[in-house]
């Protein structure tokens, strides 16, 4: 997941020894007041589809071509630059790997609900295409209806233009399964979808709103509220006991225990140890795939380089095998 931004990359080369990683911490962009739109999770507790959702209200902005530096960035990944809001959510997208979805405020009525879709409700999305929706697909919606699909794509309805002068920058932790199937079922791929399937940094939700805040006062001006947070839970790290022994078992490359544990502190991980056999590591948030040992395995290997396993001829058995299988 961490290697579908360009941050992340970034941290993958900086760790191999190629160059220093660049990056300040995201700083909070101080607003004046509550967000006026609130944010209803109706969902079922014990199974939830959104693990949190950031909504922040930008008053007062002028909607325009984003800066041809961004614009040349976009073109050169393949995107077509639309407008400084449509252009800093991809942006911010590609760059972080933290999907994110702008509202024109003046076209949302009331509060937004995060909800199941009613069995043949449609939503004409972002592609100029209608979609109509089961009971299995989730959508944000407002009192009149819906205007995004969630996690995969907004609506038409609600799309920011040139008119837009007040914007909702929404930024949510969606449940990778869901998405994953809702797109399927749909049809439906877009950069969101493929992020959000995939799992993306869930400590990135609120830094993503403050990011895309930052470039929306620089490019559009403009006066924020406070951001509004509702159903995230701050990560925990995930705990591993790591025997360095078992890069050796699995791989058959012999990696020192100095040079083990730092590799995964240069890729991000907390490490602690005894000094001699046994690492304590933490996950960062943005590396949900790393579940246990063998995964750790691989991250070490990887670094220190597959190049360093040498071939090895198959044993002789001392006899001509007989017929198997293909």
């Amino acid at each position: 997941p961490d290697c579908t931004s360009i941050y992340g990359i970034a941290r993958d080369l900086a760790a191999s020894g190629l160059g220093k990683l660049k990056g300040d911490v995201i700083a909070p962009v101080k607003g004046a007041g509550a967000t006026p739109v609130k944010v209803i999770l109706d969902q079922d507790a014990d199974k939830p589809f959104c693990n949190g959702f950031s909504l922040r209200l930008v008053k007062g902005v002028k909607n325009g071509p984003s800066p041809k530096w961004l614009q040349q960035r976009l073109t050169a990944i393949g995107l077509r630059p639309i407008n400084a809001l449509v252009d800093i959510t991809n942006y911010v997208t590609f760059d972080y790997g933290r999907p994110l979805h702008v509202f024109d405020a003046a076209k949302v009525q009331g509060n937004l609900t995060v909800r199941a879709a009613k069995e043949g409700e449609t939503v004409l999305a972002l592609d100029q295409r209608e979609y109509k929706l089961s009971a299995n697909h989730y959508v944000i919606a407002d009192e009149k209806g819906v205007e995004s699909i969630a996690g995969i794509m907004g609506g038409e309805h609600s799309g920011c233009d040139e008119n837009t002068t007040d914007v909702l920058i929404e930024s949510a932790l969606w449940d990778a399964r869901m998405i994953a199937r809702t797109g399927r079922e749909l049809g439906i791929i877009t950069d969101a979808r493929y992020r959000f399937e995939r799992g993306v940094d869930p400590e990135m939700m609120e830094s993503g709103v403050e990011l895309a805040t930052k470039l929306v006062l620089d490019f559009c001006g403009g006066e924020p509220t406070e951001t509004e947070t509702v159903g995230y839970t701050p990560y925990s790290p995930r705990a591993i006991e790591f025997p360095v022994s078992e890069v050796k078992r699995l791989t058959g490359i012999e990696v020192s225990y100095q040079e083990s544990a730092d590799i995964l502190a240069r890729l991000g991980f907390a490490v602690e140890g005894d000094g001699k056999a046994v690492l304590q590591i933490k996950v960062p948030s943005w590396r949900g795939d790393v579940e246990g040992k063998a995964d750790l395995v691989e991250e070490v290997m990887r670094i220190h380089g597959i190049n360093q396993i040498e071939p090895q001829p198959l044993p002789n058995m001392g006899s001509v095998n007989t017929k198997i299988l293909t």
